[in-house]
């Protein structure tokens, strides 16, 4: 006979579905809206929540909400992240691979609409919130290393690029994910997404000189 699960874990089981819900719904939101036009109160109302206070409850503020969709998302990369880089080597085209291609894979096993492109979009170019999110994304232990690695084999002059490339490409990703959603884009089309980010990161990263 299996053990009926007890009360304590069945309410920690619907705490975690129902902090779930929220966090995809907001994403969602986020990426349709913006993040200061959408707030907790018409995230939990979108998420079937009877409590307008759903999102402080089981999440916080809404950096909290923030650096929890990032970090969600964070796990399944940073598995494939992390076997890449071990055969990466000081490779600066495999690093930058084992950079850009846990993401586009992700977004690809996320199915079409998928909403996480768009929503990074959207908080990388609010003045405060961003800040959070870069934080959130570079600070797990696969990405910290990807980073580290990357900084250690670009040519000096090309570091202050670093920061152009996490533009080049959430930005990139946002507009393929949104094309998707439209039917402007074929199915199974991140793949090659992927690609030309790598070929034009790797141009950014490796070229010495770019003359005024």
């Amino acid at each position: 006979m299996v053990a009926a699960a007890s009360p304590r874990r069945r309410v920690r089981s619907d705490a975690a579905a129902t902090q779930a819900l929220l966090l995809r719904t907001a994403e969602r939101l986020f990426a349709e809206r913006g993040v200061h036009a959408v707030s907790n109160r018409q995230i939990a109302e979108a998420a079937g929540q009877g409590s307008n206070s759903a999102v402080g409850y089981h999440i916080g503020t809404k950096a909290d909400l923030v650096a929890a969709i990032i970090r969600t998302h964070a796990v399944p990369m940073d598995r494939l992240r992390t076997r890449m880089l071990d055969r990466a080597g000081t490779d600066p085209r495999a690093l930058i691979a084992a950079v850009v291609l846990p993401l586009t894979r992700h977004l690809a096993d996320l199915g079409t609409p998928s909403w996480y492109a768009r929503c990074s979009a959207q908080i990388l170019i609010d003045p405060v919130l961003r800040t959070v999110a870069i934080q959130a994304a570079t600070s797990t232990p696969a990405m910290s290393r990807a980073m580290q690695a990357l900084l250690a084999v670009v040519p000096p002059v090309a570091v202050p690029r670093v920061e152009m490339v996490g533009h080049l490409i959430v930005h990139t990703c946002a507009e393929h994910e949104r094309d998707l959603a439209a039917g402007n884009a074929p199915p199974g089309s991140w793949p090659r997404t992927g690609r030309l980010l790598i070929d034009a990161i790797a141009d950014l990263l490796t070229v010495r000189s770019i003359r005024p």
